[in-house]
């Protein structure tokens, strides 16, 4: 087969997979923003759903997990996580109504500094997207291909980075008092939603690949890498409340 009839054959098939993950990190970003627009309870809910470590980790993961090879893999994972970080905090620029409201103490316009802020913000998670697609696509690709202890090994490191949030957001939870309110039970219940799927998701994922895998190792794995993905996500807020 001469090079230019493969051409045919080949390209529709990488359109064809580009298109989930950029509609992916599309809807990803749409629906953080939307979250965040939805006052009360609904809003966490929504929030919950599409914007949390667990939910965009695990689109990365899947990523990796579902393309051919491992350049691949890192390479769809990391432009998913990027458009929908593009897409969200490009409508927060388009919306404007959140960097551009508001006043300073001396009577002036705090649209500078509220701009300055949203910045700062998409930077930094512009450049956690490039670490975290490099690293979960890695380890989804690892989970569906690799040895029996490399991919036991990954699938334990891929529930700690994903259930880090929500073991942080856990253990650092000190308003038991007010469990009442139905917004700071909505959090505590939300965070150990993510714990639980990102550990049953993972497992189902290991499970899945035809290959043998090892689940002690998976589970020791999986417990230092959640200790460790808690600490993480620690540094993350202590960067984010200094921004």
């Amino acid at each position: 087969m001469t090079p230019s009839a493969a051409v045919p054959e080949t390209a529709p098939h990488q359109a064809r997979f580009w298109w989930p993950v950029l509609g992916g990190g599309g809807v990803l970003g749409l629906f953080a923003f939307v979250g965040d627009e939805v006052p009360g309870v609904a809003g966490l809910v929504i929030l919950t759903l599409t914007s949390t470590g667990f939910v965009w980790g695990m689109a990365a993961l899947l990523a990796g997990y579902a393309s051919p090879h491992p350049r691949s893999a890192i390479r769809n994972a990391t432009t998913l996580l990027l458009v929908a970080t593009v897409a969200y905090y490009g409508l927060i620029l388009v919306h404007g109504r959140r960097w551009h409201s508001g006043q300073l103490a001396d009577g002036s316009s705090a649209a500078m500094s509220g701009l300055a802020s949203v910045g700062r913000h998409s930077a930094l998670w512009l450049v956690a997207s490039v670490a975290a697609g490099v690293t979960l696509g890695w380890l989804g690709t690892t989970v569906r291909r690799g040895t029996r202890l490399r991919a036991s090994l990954a699938a334990g490191a891929a529930v700690g980075l994903l259930a880090g949030q929500g073991l942080h957001l856990v253990a650092t939870f000190q308003a038991w008092h007010v469990l009442d309110d139905p917004f700071f039970l909505g959090n505590l219940v939300a965070a150990g939603a993510s714990v639980a799927l990102a550990t049953v998701s993972v497992t189902v994922l290991l499970a899945y690949r035809r290959a043998t895998r090892s689940w002690p190792t998976f589970v020791a794995a999986s417990v230092v890498a959640s200790v460790a993905g808690a600490l993480l996500w620690s540094q993350i807020d202590s960067i984010r409340s200094t921004m």
